[in-house]
């Protein structure tokens, strides 16, 4: 196997078992969903992470049921993100701005009075309507050079490119790139940002590794990427949204622009800690981690306790997989999404029922499989009335509240 950003040869890092697409929710339960391999591979020369077997995106959005959530986590987010980018100048009054995978639109929303104009392109018919509904002018299609050419023909381009959490989301970032290349206007930016590769290996993320999840980014592979389609990275921001991300910022490579000193800072970070050494630390953790919940689960079943999970999320089903957790053990998972109440979560068969469900049947646990929401939740469970219900929280440690 190589390298799909540099095609250097790749060591196999982590093999996480099989398991079914994430976001692909169950009408009824079935023990026949079709299943795909699990691995992460690392790239010595450019340090990029990438899952050696990756889905064809037609399958993986087809059924899909990711929404972004109206969440105080996000909408701190955004003003955190916006306040960066209009401090850089990267984002003003007079940018054209397109955002891609865009989803319901709720951060075009939020920046819509910031800029001259917003687009949004995503893939998923069902929340692209929606969108639309809402009032975001949304595109229905996977963005790529072939649309970014019919952009070209009405000789349309953007003063800021934004691709937030789904870059990794296609086997070929070069394809994305080669598109936000012809339609980036001459001074233009681009803002990519993902869960960052350093953050997930030192925080032992494990279940950040899902099928849509086909690349983990770190500065030395983003740069390699831009500078292979003619972009040139020249800064970088670092959040603690979804358990660690890091912002992307790149122009044109005949712009000539400083690196500034927070990439140069982080990169420094980074050439130390993320090696061969730090990835077999991590897969020796998450096996660990592993073994430590199954036998806390195990011990609390014997003990009568009941648990739920809480978040019907993508990162709640590698982790019920790789545990090998189903509805024997945990009958019920927790959601806020409307959509998702009702179904399924795909393998462990476990039905997804809402946060009312909880309060009038409270478990004596709850496994919090969004834990990059926790303070969060915690707060809205104990404001409704529960006081009494536990949190396993699985990441970065093992730990009860």
């Amino acid at each position: 196997m190589s390298c799909r950003i540099c095609c250097e040869s790749v060591s196999s890092i982590i093999d996480l078992g099989v398991s079914p697409p994430a976001n692909s929710l169950l009408d009824v339960p079935t023990d026949n969903i079709e299943k795909f391999p699990l691995v992460l591979e690392f790239c010595n020369k450019c340090r990029n992470l990438q899952l050696r077997d990756c889905l064809d995106i037609n399958d993986l959005y087809k059924h899909y049921y990711y929404v972004t959530p109206k969440s105080n986590t996000l909408e701190n987010h955004y003003e955190f993100l916006t306040r960066f980018l209009e401090q850089k100048n990267y984002l003003n009054k007079n940018s054209n701005v397109l955002e891609v995978g865009s989803n319901l639109g709720l951060y075009l929303q939020f920046i819509k009075k910031r800029a001259k104009s917003i687009l949004g392109i995503d893939p998923a018919t069902n929340i692209v309507k929606k969108a639309n509904q809402n009032g975001i002018p949304t595109i229905c299609n996977f963005f790529n050079h072939e649309l970014a050419d019919d952009f070209n023909k009405d000789e349309k381009s953007f003063d800021l490119i934004i691709a937030r959490h789904c870059f990794a989301h296609n086997s070929s970032p070069h394809n994305l790139l080669k598109g936000v290349k012809k339609i980036l206007a001459k001074d233009g930016y681009v803002v990519i940002e993902n869960a960052y590769a350093l953050n997930t290996i030192e925080n032992n993320e494990f279940d950040q590794i899902y099928h849509e999840h086909m690349f983990y980014f770190s500065i030395r592979s983003m740069t390699e990427a831009f500078k292979i389609n003619g972009l040139h990275l020249h800064d970088v921001c670092l959040s603690l949204i979804h358990g660690g991300s890091i912002v992307f910022v790149a122009s044109h490579a005949s712009a000539q622009r400083k690196e500034s000193k927070s990439l140069l800072m982080h990169l420094s970070h980074e050439k130390q800690n993320l090696n061969l050494k730090s990835l077999d630390s991590f897969a020796k953790n998450t096996f660990t981690l592993k073994k430590d919940l199954n036998i806390l689960i195990s011990d609390l079943i014997k003990k009568g306790k009941k648990i739920y999970t809480y978040g019907a999320t993508a990162k709640g089903n590698t982790l019920l997989n790789f545990l090998g957790i189903t509805k024997k053990q945990i009958e019920y998972c927790i959601d806020s999404t409307e959509i998702k109440q009702g179904k399924y979560l795909p393998g462990s068969n476990i039905k997804i029922e809402s946060e009312e469900f909880a309060l009038k049947n409270p478990p004596d646990y709850f496994l919090l499989t969004a834990w990059n929401y926790k303070d969060e939740i915690i707060t809205k469970v104990r404001n409704a009335g529960n006081n009494d219900s536990i949190f396993i929280i699985p990441f970065p440690s093992l730990t009860i509240v």
